[in-house]
């Protein structure tokens, strides 16, 4: 398996859509996400166990109301208020029998108040499989990555902690190698096994299965008795049927000949007829509005035109004699004033010579051409435009639209001439109407026939389905009257193979646990800052404690190691589960380096993430991968990308580069200079 994209939509600090991509290869393993705490690193890597296992992501025992709850306190809060829906997707590619499908899982999750409404997507190769419904989608998707499976591949520092403790305490201990080495599945077996022997040790002998037997004959009689009726009504039904196809055939043909063609479109004739004269009718209201509106000016243009240039002109008179009046108004006052003769060097004696040769003369230059005519009306200004628009209306629109309407009256007559054909061409109703009331009676029985038909007919499978169920209990009840008898030979048989399994299970246990025992031996030599001190690691196979043996010998139990050690072996300890659980999936690990020392955490940067498998995603913050183990790890990364929480748009932002890398400095670089 190797995880190629993450999308998440509204799912804890991430708003609206956000793809990540995660493709990488086997030289560069490393998808490394970095951030601080609460930037939303445990998010993407629980999103990824939510996508694939949903509920159980969260374990076995989770309640449904729990995993409700922590699915809507996933729901992105924005700031009027939280999000009603959130979805992950998750893009990987999977290899089987040497062929590499491309697999799609989408899961959605959306608020109904009461209760969380949950969906699932499976696409393989972009289509989604027909072979599968949705319950078996979920099925699949656990064969393909088994919930407990992949606990050894997605864990965080917390899970490993909880791993060192287990294995310290012994708490639990057996049963968990017992399911990740996968033995649990003969467990469950040999349990199986235990409770059918009980449950055939505990049964009697044939007392009463010979009534049961007869009472189930009984029915079964009777069941055949139903199923005879109903062959008996569906064939009756069928023939009546044969008989309604060839009268509806007559009528049809006769109803043809005397011209049901053109019966059939009477109805849709009449109609169009009416709403043709409702429409001329509505023409000719507007062509007699037009014809008492403005319309009798349109036949006198000349005598329009005129009407307007005399208003025209008697606009001008009038706004010469206005200006002429407000001018003598004016002189009038003008010489009267003593205080305008003071200013000039004329004699006081001579002023009112002066003054009336200059009235005079002005009047003599403004007085106005007598041969103009005199004012026939006094209109206002609006009312002169209100004329000037009567009359550009009269000369230019009414013309254009009286022409639109009578071009539609006409189109629209024609039409009602052509309707009034169709209708001439119909025939009588009278001829018509009785073949066609017969033919309608005829359709509506056949359709009640053809319905009836179709009950019978899931009747009679519902019929067969009850009687054959019946036939096999009959046949299930005198195989148990047969073989009850043998009830001791078969529990001791079912002893047998239990025994057998238990063999089997010690044998393949021992098996897996030297196998465990070698690659643990391995792993932990690598991890470990002591690495020269050990020689190996032995596990017991009765009881399962573990030590260390030294290279001088000497046995060391798992539990005097360090916090640190115990990490470390807790880590070394899912690395090996994981390698001998032959499951090609990638490694998800969060917060992987939180309680280590410097030399530990270099042992993990240098063998555990470049080698643990063909793809590593790491989400760390800047204390546990700094600068200088960037730089060890930087080789075998393909991917990095920095996440940040925006405290002002309460959202987190996922960008390319690691806190040190040269993406993220240029990234931050590019937002320093835009902002």
């Amino acid at each position: 398996m190797r995880i190629n994209k993450l999308v998440i939509t509204d799912f804890g600090p991430y708003r609206g859509r956000n793809e990540i991509e995660l493709t990488s290869n086997n030289d560069s393993p490393i998808v490394l996400f970095g951030g601080k705490n609460g930037a939303g690193k445990t998010t993407l890597f629980e999103a990824i166990g939510f996508c694939l296992h949903g509920k159980s992501s969260l374990g076995r025992r989770t309640a449904r109301k729990e995993y409700e709850q922590t699915v809507r306190s996933k729901f992105h809060d924005y700031p009027d208020g939280k999000a009603d829906s959130a979805t992950v997707r998750l893009e990987f590619e999977y290899a089987h029998m040497g062929e590499v499908d491309h697999y799609s899982v989408e899961r959605s999750w959306r608020d109904r108040g009461k209760s969380i409404a949950e969906e699932l997507e499976l696409r393989r190769n972009g289509q989604i499989p027909s072979e599968l419904n949705e319950d078996q989608w979920r099925d699949f998707l656990k064969e393909l990555v088994p919930p407990g499976v992949s606990q050894l591949f997605f864990f965080d520092g917390e899970k490993i902690q909880e791993l060192a403790s287990a294995v310290e305490s012994d708490a639990d201990f057996e049963d968990s190698i017992y399911s990740l080495l996968g033995l649990d599945l003969i467990e469950r077996l040999d349990t199986d096994l235990s409770i059918y022997i009980s449950r055939k040790l505990d049964e009697s002998g044939v007392e009463g299965i010979n009534e049961e037997i007869q009472e189930l004959r009984n029915e079964r009689d009777g069941f055949q008795q139903d199923l005879d009726d109903l062959q008996h009504q569906k064939e009756e039904k069928e023939e009546r049927l044969h008989q309604l196809k060839s009268q509806i055939d007559i009528k049809e043909s006769k109803l043809a000949r005397e011209g049901g063609s053109y019966a059939d479109k009477r109805e849709e004739l009449k109609q169009s007829r009416a709403e043709l004269n409702a429409s001329i009718e509505q023409r000719e209201e507007q062509v007699r509005e037009i014809a008492m509106g403005s319309y009798p000016f349109t036949l006198a243009p000349d005598l329009c035109e005129a009407v307007v240039d005399r208003l025209k002109s008697e606009t001008k008179r009038q706004n010469k004699l206005t200006a002429r009046d407000e001018l003598t108004d004016e002189l009038d006052d003008v010489l009267g004033d003593n205080e305008v003769w003071q200013e000039t060097n004329i004699p006081e004696d001579q002023a009112c010579e002066v003054a009336e040769r200059i009235q005079k003369e002005l009047q003599g230059r403004l007085e106005i051409d007598g041969g103009e005519p005199e004012l026939a009306h006094q209109f206002s200004e609006t009312q002169r435009q209100e004329i000037y628009s009567l009359v550009d209306k009269a000369l230019n629109d009414v013309p254009q639209q009286l022409s639109r309407v009578t071009d539609k009256l006409e189109q629209e007559t024609r039409e009602l001439q052509d309707v009034e054909a169709g209708l001439g061409k119909a025939p009588d109703e009278e001829i018509i109407s009785p073949l066609i009331e017969d033919l309608n009676e005829l359709t509506e029985q056949k359709g009640a026939i053809k319905s009836r038909l179709c009950e019978l007919e899931e009747e009679i499978s519902k019929t067969q389905t009850k009687l054959e169920r019946k036939e096999n209990e009959i046949e299930n009840k005198l195989d148990e009257k047969t073989h009850v008898e043998d009830v001791s030979e078969r529990a001791n048989l079912a002893t047998d193979v239990r025994d057998a399994v238990q063999d089997f299970r010690d044998e393949l246990a021992k098996k897996k646990l030297r196998k465990l025992e070698t690659k643990l031996s391995e792993r932990y030599i690598t991890l470990s800052n002591k690495g020269n001190f050990y020689d190996e690691i032995e596990i017991d196979e009765e009881t399962l404690d573990i030590s260390i043996k030294t290279i001088h010998g000497n046995k060391k139990s798992h539990t005097e190691l360090s916090a640190g050690e115990r990490q470390i072996f807790a880590t070394s300890l899912l690395w090996a589960l994981a390698q001998i659980s032959d499951r090609p999936l990638p490694f998800i690990v969060d917060t992987p380096l939180g309680r280590l020392d410097n030399d530990h955490r270099d042992n993990l940067i240098t063998h555990f993430f470049p080698e643990a498998a063909h793809q590593v995603i790491i989400f760390s913050t800047d204390t546990e991968i700094d600068n200088s183990q960037y730089q060890k790890l930087e080789d075998y990364i393909s991917r990095a990308y920095h996440l940040e929480y925006n405290e002002t748009e309460g959202r987190t932002i996922a960008s390319e580069g690691y806190f040190w890398s040269e993406d993220h400095e240029n990234q931050q670089s590019l937002e320093e200079i835009t902002s």
